[in-house]
């Protein structure tokens, strides 16, 4: 079977798996906390639940389930065959079914959600009858006296008991499914309707810091991260917010660098080339003058047409981005939208492919490299999880950040400082500041965020403030 107990290997399922499903479902159990609890939780509940998991795996897995008739299987799965027989006839389960087989993660983040709302319905039914509770109490206490039981003799009459009992159990469970139909639908209603918010807040996260679409994003994620990424995503409701935050900031991103991009074309001097979206008016009106448009053609093919010239000091991606963060405590409240304002710009670097120093701070500073905006899910969870708290000071995050262009690839540097409070400077610092400014071409925008941010210290490192209630209000800072 799927799942080893105290050395025993458990007989058949009640479906059409092989070899592989049962392989590769033992080694999604041993990624999964998820599978691991439900496990743990299932087996003190009802006998022979762990074969019942690696069943609803297969189900969905599977490009052909089939539920083998009851003459096939082992007398100890009768259960898990009944409530097989339910699930996979479910209306619910067939179109879910479609987005899961081959992709073994869907298959065990649905087989959690299946089987805790299985493992529900089991409590509730124990629970208002009591003759289903006394049939499972003594299925299990008779499949624990024959894995005891060392005499074949005796292991053979604890197995006749063990056949009895297990019969009697599934007529039972069998009533209770058909008297609770309608309340085992609507868990399998549940359990899909979970399962798929779940996978939506996932591909939300992903497609934030991805520069392709959530579906794209998900498969390149490696199995054991995807899977621990669903888990956290799951249980922690700050990450999900975060999430749906950051998906808004980035169509905010998207919309504001296509502006810029524009006003960078039509800002510019002249160039040659041969681009078609940089050709000036008045070259493309050459085409409506049959004496010229030859000479046009001509001049086209050899890149000697008039065009807008994209450089200059606006021009996009010119080199990496910095965001100084204020995380002291007066910053908590917005704790959730600045992270999806970071996740977003985080995006911009990546699809750019421009380097990414995120520099939290309160009254400490740290700095996080991410060279051409690529992050792991690891690290994208452990930002979306950290806050410092404690008090504001500008000298550490900027020293950092100063330290960086001048010690590295980051000279050309786009600076985004972050704050809703206030604190001095030294004279020496902000001189030095910049000068190397000057020296190093870099530029600095401050987004002051509230009506307490005060700009007396950063005016004279600042090449643009921005004052917003929050971070929504900061959209300007998405056209660096």
């Amino acid at each position: 079977m799927f799942l080893k107990s105290n050395e025993k290997i458990y007989r058949n399922s009640v479906l059409n798996a092989d070899a592989f499903d049962k392989r590769r479902f033992n080694e999604l159990l041993k990624m999964s906390k998820g599978l691991q609890q439900l496990k743990e939780n299932g087996e003190n509940e009802f006998p022979y639940f762990s074969q019942l998991m690696g069943d609803i795996w297969s189900s969905f897995y599977k490009t052909k389930p089939r539920l083998l008739e009851e003459e096939e299987i082992s007398p100890e799965l009768k259960a898990n065959h009944s409530f097989m027989g339910k699930i996979m006839s479910d209306e619910g389960f067939k179109q879910t079914k479609k987005t899961t087989t081959f992709d073994d993660v869907s298959s065990a983040l649905f087989t959690v959600s299946f089987g805790e709302k299985v493992l529900d319905w089991i409590k509730e039914s124990k629970e208002k009858n009591k003759e289903f509770e006394k049939a499972i109490n003594n299925m299990q206490n008779l499949q624990q006296e024959q894995e005891g039981e060392q005499n074949q003799q005796d292991q053979q009459g604890n197995e006749k008991q063990l056949i009895n009992q297990i019969n009697q159990m599934n007529e039972i469970l069998k009533n209770e499914l058909l008297q609770n139909e309608p309340n085992f639908q609507e868990m399998i209603k549940q359990a899909i309707q979970i399962q798929n918010e779940q996978k939506k807040h996932l591909k939300d996260l992903l497609n934030a810091i991805g520069s392709g679409n959530g579906e794209v994003e998900l498969q390149k994620v490696p199995t054991r991260e995807r899977i621990a990424l669903a888990e956290k995503l799951k249980d922690n409701k700050k990450i999900k917010e975060i999430a749906e935050w950051a998906g808004r900031f980035k169509q905010i991103a998207r919309s504001k660098q296509k502006v810029k991009h524009k006003e960078s074309i039509e800002r510019s001097g002249i160039s040659m080339g041969n681009e078609v979206e940089r050709i000036l008016p008045m070259e493309l009106s050459m085409q409506s003058f049959p004496s010229a448009k030859l000479d046009f053609l001509r001049r086209f093919a050899e890149g000697q047409v008039m065009l807008y010239d994209k450089k200059g000091k606006d021009s996009l991606g010119k080199g990496p981005i910095i965001l100084c963060l204020d995380q002291s405590g007066s910053m908590k409240e917005l704790d959730i939208q600045s992270k999806g304002f970071t996740i977003a710009m985080m995006a911009i670097a990546k699809k750019q492919k421009r380097d990414f120093a995120y520099i939290p701070f309160s009254q400490i500073a740290k700095v996080h490299l991410f060279k051409k905006g690529k992050i792991s899910v690891k690290e994208m969870t452990e930002i979306a999880e950290s806050f410092k708290n404690g008090g504001t000071n500008f000298y550490h995050p900027l020293k950092k950040a100063l330290n960086l262009i001048i010690e590295s690839r980051f000279k050309d540097a786009d600076i985004i400082f972050v704050t809703d409070g206030d604190a001095t400077l030294p004279y020496e610092f902000i001189e030095k500041f910049n000068k190397v400014k000057r020296q190093k071409k870099f530029g600095m925008k401050t987004i002051l965020i509230g009506s307490q941010a005060k700009d007396e210290s950063l005016k004279p490192i600042s090449d643009e403030i921005i004052h917003a209630n929050d971070f929504m209000e900061a959209d300007k800072a998405f056209e660096i």
